[in-house]
């Protein structure tokens, strides 16, 4: 539940419509570039607009940084834009106000269901032959609604194989995912969507070149009358991203907790919906939806990139501008009385207990939003809040934190901390209470708020650089419905508050009126939603609409790749004898970045992991634990020490002008912490809690059983360290085993505006190196053990899903055949277009979430491993298995599947640039695999001369009856344990043999 300071800033700043965090691509100037385009004008300038369809309706700003315009057509769609030249792309989001609060009553999860069904194409897109599918398609829609009224289950039951049988007639004319197929092609990356409690985003990133044909298939499936073909295994699929709900832990809690705060608003409801609402859909009231609210007058379309803001409202004016207005219906206003009192619900879980206060505050756009978010801030910034000083430093829980949440109709603030053993939930409520209460009394240091708005500042800063942050602060506007000139001063008005503000509005929302949760560790129930009868249908991926094609035969401008060219991008010195520094400067701004790494972790050194935990309590003979913390923060710092298997990194970040002291105290903490024997034994005791914990969650037992079945005993996890070694550990040598680290031959990466020559000077400064380095541990290849047949452990779990896990080992990692795995994996499993999405998830309806990737050795001379994973109903978990090895053993054949994987992975080499920011990353990862920089331009040209056949051959020798390791958690008891034994023999396994602890 840990947040690091720039995810808790995000999630603020995103809250008050500023911008969001750091993103990375291309050439960038110091300073704002204003662009040559529209976006200069004033509205009186272009008023003749309005003769074209659309007009401005704001001024240029100086307080807005994006330079944003935005623009209404005559229908009423708002349309924000804004430039953004980093890297020949662009991200766009078409949003609808309306979300699940908008459901109604008797029909709960309509919205999301909606968001669902818009990828099923229209009358002309996704279909073969429209006029003799509607014949089956009506039919359905009339059995559905027939469902939809009967209560009778035997009669519900005969009327859904009525709908199954009917669905099969209506599949022979379907194209199945013809949307995403055409987005694939074009390179497109982030194909999403969502809903919310009051909008739903439609989300794609595209090349450049595509900006027309996405708007002329934009406008045509939102507007000429989508189809929602395909409904009943959508429906299924719905139903297990149910199921998976009811898994979530912090899900489970959080909608108990709601439904107290919200007696009548639908706030207090699962956007998903209730389990008996997905049992009986209604397509009548789906397309009613659909007609009431998807009106251009309640959308807008948010949009940054490389575009030309001129063009771009011209285009989007000439596709969108003949939607038709519609009147759009009051929205209902839901009043709640005041929360007046305590009020307590418990909900079980197995594993980690949990406590969540929420008090109910003001919606977004109320004037006390500002003053509350610093209240939030001031308990929890992730480095100086109360929450962070006096109860994670002091260790007097194990975790605690804060959030808050505005939306259109009302605000909460919610307080989170998970318990030590032993320690009662009711007194984690009340240490979270009396961070609240310190507010309250303003017994706050006065320098915290300056700091918390020159954090705000600092990720306002760096949220220029990525698209999809520069859309969510745009979305979050329009759904706010706030002036864009308002929007961009939320950090102005906070900084124009005081610490009387804070107090006053701190005892204002904040009393004795609050709910609270308690989560225990218990079994939790599980209303599963049962499985129908859903019979397969047959997908002819070869089939291809008139709509799809003319789109495909726009014309494009062509866009050369760009690849990273050793001295333009970075620069590499040997700093020391056995330490490369690595230098890539920052055009944007001024926020550097700083790391050591080490190829030495927890593998050479089992203490380190422990030793990274203990560093984070640690102070300095300067500074005590707290003080430091503090210290980082008025520095507007972050510190983080990591530790993985084989490596571990010291990284800091900031503003350059606070680099050297930075540095300083950063290297002051590696050299010379402060930390005392009590500390460690609370922290040890914090560390066998986790432990414990995660022997009852079933990520962490599925995870490590996986790597019980690949590596057997050399499984890294049961190299761990025992706990009573870990009882056994002294302060004196887990603070060595990090200091350590710098005997040891290392790497130097930086990213800022200091020069090289600058930077060399304070690392040597702060620094100084003597000596011999040692040389790091040799690299420990991990290779899967090869079975004579396919083996499936299997953990029993009482689960909604089946967690579903195949792996088996490969070749040694070879650069010769990197690009047709590339094409491999786009083909077998590049999104929706896919052959696992399809055949799974499309065609049978098995699984919400499934993944599968021929992942290549990360270092040369490290074997390849196929991993393959499906999350489904317990009582599915067979016939998936079933269908997943048949699709990974015989893989369907499509010229067509395989042109569409060519040009997706063509049209991202010639638009993904590696930004400045992950540039050192990428080299450093060919490096390991001893290959020439940039490698990527090899494999451009070997994936334009490459064919089917490749693929094919590929799949036969690396893929095809591969023994596999199959690794199963979930409710043995609902599953087919005869059918699954078909797939290779079953070994129960217990928790002693996957857990060293």
């Amino acid at each position: 539940m840990k947040y690091y300071r720039s995810a808790r800033v995000l999630h603020i700043v995103l809250i008050l419509v500023v911008l969001g965090l750091p993103g990375c691509l291309g050439h960038r100037s110091s300073t704002p570039i204003v662009p040559e385009s529209s976006a200069l004008n004033t509205v009186s300038q272009i008023g003749n607009e309005k003769t074209m369809g659309y007009h401005r309706i704001n001024d240029p700003d100086p307080s807005d940084l994006m330079n944003v315009a935005i623009f209404e057509l005559d229908n009423g769609l708002k349309v924000y834009l804004t430039e953004n030249h980093e890297e020949p792309r662009f991200h766009a989001e078409i949003v609808v106000r309306v979300g699940g609060k908008n459901d109604p009553v008797d029909a709960t999860g309509l919205a999301h269901y909606l968001e669902h069904l818009l990828f099923k194409g229209t009358k002309e897109l996704g279909t073969t032959n429209y006029q003799t599918e509607k014949v089956h398609l009506e039919r359905i829609t009339q059995l559905y609604e027939e469902h939809f009224v009967e209560t009778d289950l035997e009669k519900r039951a005969i009327i859904y194989s009525q709908i199954n049988a009917e669905s099969q007639l209506a599949a022979k004319y379907a194209i199945p995912n013809e949307l995403d197929k055409l987005y694939q092609s074009m390179g497109a990356s982030l194909k999403n969507a969502g809903t919310g409690n009051e909008l739903t985003t439609y989300m794609i990133n595209l090349p450049a070149n595509r900006l027309e044909q996405w708007a002329k298939i934009e406008s045509h499936r939102l507007y000429d009358e989508p189809i929602f073909r395909l409904f009943h295994s959508e429906l299924e699929v719905v139903y297990e991203e149910k199921n998976r709900a009811l898994d979530n832990k912090d899900r489970l809690i959080r909608d108990a907790v709601y439904e107290k705060v919200y007696k009548n608003h639908p706030y207090r409801r699962s956007i998903l919906g209730t389990v008996d609402h997905l049992k009986k859909p209604s397509l009548t009231k789906i397309y009613d939806f659909f007609n009431t609210y998807y009106v251009p007058n309640n959308m807008a379309i948010c949009l940054s990139g490389h575009i030309d803001i001129t063009e771009t409202i011209r285009i989007i004016a000439e596709n969108f501008g003949s939607w038709q207005p519609k009147p759009i219906p009051k929205l209902t206003t839901w009043v709640e009385e005041p929360i007046d009192e305590i009020e307590r619900v418990k909900v079980q879980y197995e594993g980690e207990e949990y406590v969540m206060v929420v008090f109910r505050t003001v919606p977004q756009n109320h004037d006390d939003v500002a003053a509350l978010s610093l209240c939030d801030m001031i308990l929890d910034n992730a480095t100086a809040g109360l929450i962070n000083l006096n109860l994670n430093q002091q260790q007097k829980l194990r975790q605690a934190g804060s959030r808050p949440s505005f939306k259109n109709d009302y605000g909460s603030q919610e307080l989170w901390g998970i318990p030590k053993k032993n320690q009662s939930l009711e007194e984690v409520e009340k240490l979270l209470l009396e961070q609240i209460d310190l507010i309250k009394q303003g017994d706050f240091e006065d320098w915290i708020i300056p700091a918390i708005v020159n954090d705000f500042k600092k990720s306002e800063k760096s949220g220029l650089e990525d698209n999809y942050r520069r859309v969510s602060a745009l979305r979050s506007a329009f759904i706010a419905d706030q002036d864009w000139s308002y929007a961009v001063r939320s950090i102005e008005r906070m900084e124009k508050l005081t610490k009387d503000d804070v107090v006053a509005v701190a005892n204002k929302y904040f009393g004795d009126n609050y709910v609270v949760g308690y989560r225990i560790d218990d079994q939790h129930q599980l209303p599963q939603v049962d499985k129908p009868k859903i019979d397969p249908i047959q997908i002819d991926s070869s089939q291809q609409s008139e709509f799809a094609k003319s789109v495909l035969e726009m014309p494009t401008v062509d866009i050369e790749p760009t690849f990273i060219e050793p001295e333009r991008d970075y620069q590499t010195i040997d700093h020391y004898p056995g330490v490369k520094l690595y230098y890539t400067p920052n055009p944007v701004n001024d926020l550097f970045q700083l790391s050591f790494t080490f190829d030495v972790g927890k593998l050479h050194h089992p203490k380190l992991g422990i030793a990274a935990l203990l560093l984070d309590k640690s102070g300095t003979f300067n500074f005590s634990a707290s003080d430091l913390k503090e210290e980082w923060y008025k520095l507007g710092s972050d510190f983080n020490f990591s530790v993985a298997e084989q490596s571990s990194t010291l990284t800091i970040s900031g503003m350059d002008e606070n680099f050297g002291a930075t540095l300083a105290l950063a290297l002051s903490l590696i050299k010379q912490p402060k930390v005392d024997q009590s500390t460690l034994k609370e922290l040890i005791e914090i560390v066998l809690a986790n432990r414990e914990d995660a022997k009852k969650n079933y990520q962490s037992i599925a995870q490590a059983m996986a790597e019980y079945n690949l590596y057997g005993d050399k499984s890294a996890r049961l190299r761990l360290l025992s706990n009573e070694d870990v009882r056994q550990l002294t302060v004196g040598e887990l603070t060595k085993s990090i200091l350590d680290l710098f005997s040891y031959q290392h790497n130097i990466s930086y990213v800022g505006t200091l020069s090289l020559p600058q930077l060399r000077s304070q690392l040597n400064s702060c620094n100084p190196l003597e000596g011999v380095l040692s040389e790091p541990p040799e690299y420990e290849f991990f290779v899967p053990r090869q079975s004579e047949e396919s083996e499936i452990y299997l953990f029993d779990k009482k689960i909604a899903q089946a967690y579903v896990r195949l792996d088996f080992g490969g070749g040694v990692y070879d650069e010769a055949e990197r690009s047709t795995i590339n094409l491999y994996n786009e083909y077998f499993d590049g999104g929706m277009s896919g052959v696992v999405f399809q055949e799974l998830r499309e065609a049978r309806a098995l699984a919400y979430a499934s993944y599968a990737r021929y992942a290549t050795g990360k270092r040369k001379g490290d074997v390849n491993r196929m991993v393959a994973l499906v999350l489904c109903q317990a009582d599915k978990t067979a016939e998936a298995l079933e269908a997943f090895i048949n699709l990974i053993d015989d893989l369907p054949v499509s010229d067509e599947r395989f042109k569409i994987a060519k040009s997706a992975i063509i049209n991202r080499y010639k638009t993904a640039k590696v930004g400045f920011r992950d540039v050192i990353g990428a080299v450093r990862s060919w490096e390991y695999q001893q290959l020439d920089i940039d490698p990527r331009r090899n494999r451009y040209q070997e994936t334009l001369q490459s064919n089917l056949d490749l693929l094919l051959d590929f799949h036969q020798d690396s893929v095809k009856g591969r023994k596999k390791l199959i690794s199963i958690v979930g409710d043995t008891s609902k599953m087919d344990l005869e059918s699954l034994s078909k797939h290779g023999k079953i070994t129960r396994i217990s928790l002693e043999q996957i857990f060293p602890f």
